[in-house]
């Protein structure tokens, strides 16, 4: 992470230096897409709708997508035990977890990437739709992150870089024991 420190900084400073009571709102608000606060009740409200239409295999995608990215970012978080940044007066309260990777990321990069593979399983004709939308959510709350000064941007790519492997691994693992059903 140290050769991410100049650029870290930098960013942190560009979103510093360019806050507005709009953008802090903004940032204050899209930043919940990524806490487990919204993406547990929203993950248990979109798995139980998929169990009972017994889309059983996207069901259990959603749970152990959203789940095992969760589990994985606060572990990695204790053992790294990265300190938070302390550059820029904050916009909110800061968070008592260590700073990487960025648990809300990785959250937001799960969630959203088993609903793009969802879609592409259920349909296919609005997967490209769907998936420029979760693109665009998962970079907004990167970006929050990086603008309420609660994360290095190294933090936040280390969340989608680990929200992407975790999803992309459990799919290809159940699609292989489907096949070998």
């Amino acid at each position: 992470m140290v050769c991410f420190n100049n650029v870290d900084t930098a960013l942190l400073s560009f979103a510093a230096a360019h806050r507005s009571e709009m953008l802090d709102q903004l940032f204050r608000g899209i930043t919940w897409l990524g806490s487990l606060y919204v993406l547990i009740p929203a993950g248990l409200a979109l798995v139980s709708l998929l169990a009972y239409r017994r889309n059983r295999f996207e069901a259990l995608l959603l749970g152990t997508g959203l789940g095992g990215a969760a589990l994985m970012a606060h572990t990695i978080k204790r053992i790294l035990a990265r300190p938070r940044p302390a550059l820029h007066p904050l916009l909110i309260e800061l968070p008592v977890s260590d700073s990487f990777p960025s648990a809300h990321v990785a959250q937001a990069t799960a969630f959203f990437l088993c609903l793009v593979l969802i879609v592409r399983r259920q349909a296919p004709e609005w997967a490209s739709w769907v998936a420029g939308a979760a693109l665009v959510v998962v970079a907004c709350v990167a970006a929050s992150r990086i603008y309420l000064q609660v994360h290095f941007p190294s933090d936040t790519l280390g969340g989608m870089v680990l929200g992407v492997l975790w999803v992309t691994v459990v799919y290809k693992l159940m699609l292989w024991r489907q096949r070998q059903a």
